[in-house]
């Protein structure tokens, strides 16, 4: 199921965010609440070889949205997700040949919310979080508000 899910996700991504092809983003796992996604050094470094920052900002804050996705879809249902606010960090540079960026836990309660609303009111938020890290921690962190508005 979760493979059915995440091919979904790609051709969504590849068909209504366009940049995220030459980009190479791509997801790779997806446990049911927690979204990993891929995107690779060469096409997004800058002039320092590390990974140039609106690059990660795009991959964390699709990490999100395709998290949202994923809870709609989940939920068998479709819906129109937009960001309304983020913050982003970058604690050091990103150098990997293949980046990797996942999602967060979620606060069981603030899902909890979402899926309450979603059932009830057709819309609703989530606030996610994701982040790219390395064995000694965040590289870059992200913090997202994202809206559901009924299709």
């Amino acid at each position: 199921m979760h493979a059915a899910a995440l091919l979904e996700l790609q051709q969504t991504l590849q068909s209504e965010m366009p940049i995220c092809t030459p980009m190479g983003i791509r997801p790779i796992s997806w446990d049911g609440c927690q979204l990993a996604m891929e995107m690779p050094l060469a096409p997004n470094r800058n002039h320092q070889y590390s990974a140039f920052a609106g690059s990660i900002n795009a991959l964390l804050t699709i990490v999100g949205w395709g998290t949202v996705f994923l809870l709609l879809h989940h939920e068998g249902r479709t819906g129109n997700v937009v960001i309304r606010r983020s913050q982003i960090r970058y604690l050091r540079p990103v150098r990997d040949e293949m980046i990797i960026a996942r999602g967060l836990p979620i606060d069981p309660s603030g899902l909890e919310f979402f899926y309450e609303f979603l059932r009830s009111k057709g819309h609703s938020k989530i606030d996610i979080a994701t982040e790219i890290a390395d064995a000694d921690g965040p590289l870059a962190s992200f913090q997202g508000s994202y809206v559901v508005q009924k299709k």
